[in-house]
């Protein structure tokens, strides 16, 4: 490869220094957008250009103007679509079609897919107006959960179990949309899953499987634990419903992730998507396989050869992450980290710091613990059995 070639990264957060890395690494000359500078992947890359990478228009106009030869999405859905939009405009590889990557992102969409390709998934209606759910929605039989069909980290979703609540969760989600449509489907009492894949030629090539746990906002994961406890109960099923879908919308190679809930004896799928992870995912992931996720999705989104991905569905060890969160807004004032955790952190980072102010504290991470353990039993009960929300305090 050319090393002066171009990349635009359409992000450079926490969440994204593994593509900047593997961008590197390809030898790539890289440019981040953005509406505000990260100061550690500001750092990274070789020029910033301050811009919403969710304006598709104008991410192609500078695509254009820097003449750009591959680019590279971002962990959020605005990216992918926006990167898919750009490379089908100027002929880029490494992406879906636009349409494709709008069918699997959009709730609505996704659903009406999934129903007439028999995908395992709760059935669900959407609508386009708070008129329009208002009529419909008191009919259904409770509870039920309400989403915006464009929206990540739990925003705008909420439970409905008592009638008077329906209105609260219609506005709430409509709030959220930038699109103004929402879902709403039947809740289902279950364990919830993370299962993310790599397709090759269509086919599951490598599985990261976790547990995922919401505690203080319970649509935001907070502790993601590796690998998934049913797993083995999970895997054949879900394997062949992502390549079904592959086989269907002729999908390029890269990363498929899903997640679904486990219940009545079988996987519910409830989100997909074809992008990297939230929440440092690949930092644990990546000795779990054995192998650099982030690398082999750079290598495909920029349309390079992916044949000597090291294909491995083994999952060996176990490790998890904890998000850390405040439970309430204000200045922060202390952040200690309790000893119960220290014997198992290989690695942390912190995305605020004392006398930093936290605006929304149930989707503002603090930072990000990661751990490794030596049994399952030990990481549920450091974690999950002996759950501590006590990390950080604030002013006054």
């Amino acid at each position: 490869m050319n090393v002066t070639q171009t990349a635009l990264l359409l992000c450079a957060t926490h969440n994204d220094l593994g593509l900047i890395r593997a961008l590197k690494k390809l030898g790539y000359y890289i440019i981040a957008t953005g509406t505000k500078i990260d100061p550690l992947g500001h750092n990274w890359v070789d020029e910033w250009i301050l811009a919403d990478y969710s304006d598709k228009e104008k991410i192609l106009s500078i695509a254009k103007e820097k003449n750009i030869d591959v680019i590279c999405q971002c962990c959020n859905d605005f990216g992918i679509y926006t990167a898919s939009y750009v490379a089908e405009k100027i002929g880029l590889p490494g992406y879906d079609p636009y349409e494709t990557i709008l069918t699997l992102h959009n709730k609505d969409k996704f659903k009406a897919f999934a129903k007439e390709y028999d995908i395992v998934t709760p059935e669900a209606l959407y609508f386009t107006s708070e008129e329009e759910a208002m009529r419909v929605i008191p009919q259904m039989k409770l509870p039920i959960i309400v989403k915006p069909v464009d929206a990540s980290a739990g925003n705008g979703i909420g439970k409905v179990e008592d009638a008077e609540d329906i209105e609260g969760a219609v506005r709430h989600a409509f709030e959220n949309s930038r699109a103004s449509r929402i879902v709403a489907e039947p809740y289902i009492t279950g364990k919830q899953y993370g299962f993310c894949t790599f397709l090759l030629n269509k086919k599951v090539v490598a599985v990261a499987s976790n547990n995922e746990y919401s505690f203080e906002n319970p649509y935001r994961v907070e502790v993601d634990t590796w690998p998934a406890d049913k797993f083995e109960e999970c895997k054949d099923t879900l394997i062949s419903q992502i390549e079904k879908m592959a086989e269907i919308l002729n999908l390029n190679d890269g990363i498929f992730h899903l997640q679904y809930i486990y219940a009545d004896g079988k996987p519910w799928i409830i989100e997909v998507m074809r992008r990297v992870l939230g929440n440092m995912y690949s930092v644990l992931s990546n000795p779990l396989n054995g192998f650099d996720w982030d690398y082999w999705e750079t290598r495909a989104k920029c349309g390079l050869d992916c044949s000597g991905f090291p294909v491995n569905m083994e999952q060996k060890g176990f490790y998890a992450y904890k998000t850390v969160l405040a439970q309430e807004n204000g200045i922060i004032e202390t952040i200690k980290v309790p000893d119960e955790y220290r014997n198992f952190i290989f690695d942390e980072y912190w995305v605020k710091k004392t006398g930093d102010e936290i605006i929304n504290c149930l989707n503002e991470p603090i930072g990000f613990l990661f751990m490794m353990f030596r049994n399952r039993a030990e990481m549920e009960d450091v974690l999950i059995t002996n759950y501590r929300c006590d990390l950080v305090t604030m002013k006054g």
